[in-house]
């Protein structure tokens, strides 16, 4: 009998959860419901099982949610209720009950918990939560009322993940750290120590691990772990101590982003110069635990550079626009990419399993690896794959998402996966192939063969893994579509110079490419943080002092940062 080989994923902080929201999106987007017609076939869809929990509410209703857990500060939920919107004795306040008095809003709160039958009406107790602010989109989404082609400013709008997310969670994925309030000013949850301190609370420890030990006792084939944390602030600390847990309990394998906020990270009582040093301190001691505890990691960023950006300077994606410290818009970006690398171990046809998948890209030790996207992916409309991997010549085809990173094009370990590109749109058929005869990639039956044949053309001493689905990435609400240039056709492809898509219509879909590379250049990424730990001192940073980081306990990190560098140093080993 064939297990389901189910992974379990963790969103760690208030960035993870934004790009956290972004993927359930996108994991719901290809959902199929009844009779629907799909251009993709059955077996090259992802297999949802990985990823989700089948259940039954209090209603008996059967629900089908992430196998998730989400930590994030207080005051990031809005609206939603910390069971979930499926499970739970609530009622959604919406424009009716808002409109009432507080004693009229009470009791027909009571009458729809009664009609619900929830429980029985004699030990019903109702109780009034505050009141928070709803997004215009949710406001539709609960009356099933969204319009497609309505503008809901989200990129505007948007104060937390919860305001786009169209996903239901399970009433055991949301923790919310008590005590902690999101302030947009400074992080609440400030430095790596801070993060270990809270795991280590009773409070805290005890019924997480609980949500995660009955996740996994609901599971045939665990395989393993996603983890998304936020690494700039003390996230990281939680994430760390919450890998050595899994490490310790579970032994699986662990596939971990580390995500870089897309804006200049602020701490209390900290000017700009001891914020840049709170924030390499921490990254310092992220890095030496994942270099430890994670099977492979991937840092993650829309910047070009994360220490001493204070222009942020931000990634640029050809037919893309978005503006460079957005949470909402570049968290769609990193979810794209999450979502794409990760399809060859979660799509229905496929054998690859997550221990083999961080296998591949991480040789001799080196777990750190780099993340390259394009997205579009930049065929012209009517363009064959054979014709545009002919003219890119040496052209990059991806753009780098790992800070301060370039893995070159020579001796390097990848994995590359393909969507979007259907069969149609490899080459042309014999009778009308003309000059395509002539080329060598014309042999090639299928996307992920063309793509394998020009790497091993233009990538020196390189070894390639890739995979390929003709399921785009679906761009349509709540995924912000106005990042779109107007030379993007409505599926995501690149029209004639000099011609737009009509102002009317939106991207519905794009084609895209993802990979995760592994090098000696990768180095440099580490050469770059260490180099930022001479401006540091220590004993000047108060919120270091107060959590009790020994400069001992500091220094063992930077030098296991400096052994765990020297794993990228052969450039001949692969």
């Amino acid at each position: 009998m064939d297990h389901t080989r189910e992974i379990l994923t963790f969103q760690l902080g208030t960035y993870a959860n934004y790009v956290g929201a972004h993927f359930w999106n996108q994991q719901e987007a290809n959902f199929r419901y009844g009779d629907e017609i799909e251009q993709v076939a059955e077996e090259q869809l992802p297999n949802n099982d990985i990823l989700y929990r089948e259940g039954r509410n209090d209603l008996n209703r059967t629900t089908y949610t992430p196998r998730l857990l989400s930590v994030d500060l207080a005051g990031t939920l809005g609206h939603l209720p910390i069971t979930g919107e499926l499970y739970g004795n609530f009622v959604q306040r919406d424009e009716e009950l808002l409109s009432l008095s507080t004693g009229e809003e009470l009791e027909q709160a009571r009458k729809r918990a009664e009609e619900s039958g929830v429980c029985d009406p004699e030990q019903l107790e109702v109780q009034e939560q505050p009141k928070a602010a709803i997004s215009e989109y949710q406001r539709d989404l609960l009356k099933n009322a969204v319009v497609p082609e309505k503008n809901y400013q989200l990129a505007a709008t948007a104060n937390s993940w919860a305001d786009f997310l169209y996903a239901r969670y399970h009433p055991r994925t949301l923790n919310v750290l008590p005590g902690l309030v999101r302030d947009p000013t400074a992080q609440a949850l400030g430095t790596y120590s801070a993060g270990t301190e809270l795991w280590q609370e009773v409070s805290f420890n005890e019924e997480f691990c609980d949500r995660i030990r009955l996740y996994v006792e609901e599971c045939d084939g665990l395989q393993g772990f996603q983890v998304l944390f936020d690494i700039d602030d003390g996230f990281g600390g939680l994430a760390g101590k919450c890998l050595e847990h899994l490490n310790d309990e579970y032994s699986r394998a662990s596939f971990v982003l580390p995500l870089h906020y897309p804006r200049i990270t602020s701490y209390a009582q900290a000017d700009p110069r001891l914020s840049h040093s709170i924030r390499v301190v921490n990254n310092v001691l992220g890095y030496h635990q994942l270099s430890e505890q994670a099977m492979m990691f991937t840092p993650l960023s829309t910047l070009e550079t994360i220490w001493r950006n204070n222009n942020l300077k931000s990634r640029s994606l050809p037919g893309l626009q978005w503006q460079a410290d957005n949470l909402y818009q570049t968290s769609s970006l990193l979810a794209a990419f999450f979502d794409t690398a990760t399809l060859s171990y979660r799509l229905r046809q496929t054998p690859e399993s997550l221990l083999r998948f961080c296998e591949r890209v991480t040789p001799a030790g080196r777990k750190m690896t780099a993340a390259g996207l394009a997205l579009p992916f930049g065929l012209r409309e009517g363009q064959d794959l054979i014709e545009f991997l002919d003219q890119s010549g040496d052209h990059a085809l991806l753009t780098q998402l790992t800070p301060g990173c370039e893995p070159g094009t020579s001796y390097v370990v990848q994995s590359v996966t393909a969507r979007g590109i259907p069969a149609e749109r490899l080459k042309r058929p014999r009778e009308q192939a003309g000059d395509q005869l002539r080329m060598a990639a014309y042999g090639c039956d299928s996307v992920s063969h063309m793509l394998q044949l020009y790497y091993q053309c233009t990538y020196h001493g390189s070894v390639t893994n890739a995979a390929a689905t003709p399921l785009p990435l679906k761009t349509q609400l709540p995924f912000p579509y106005e990042m779109f240039g107007a030379g993007i056709s409505g599926g995501g492809y690149r029209l004639p110079e000099g011609a737009e898509r009509e102002s009317s219509s939106r991207v519905d879909s794009a084609p895209m490419l993802a990979a995760l590379q592994n090098s000696t250049k990768l180095g440099e990424h580490l050469d770059n943080l260490h180099a930022q730990t001479h401006r540091v001192q220590l004993a000047k940073l108060q919120a270091y002092s107060n959590s009790g980081l020994e400069r001992d306990e500091y220094d063992t990190a930077l030098d296991q940062l400096l052994e765990f560098r020297d794993l990228y140093a052969d450039s001949q080993y692969l």
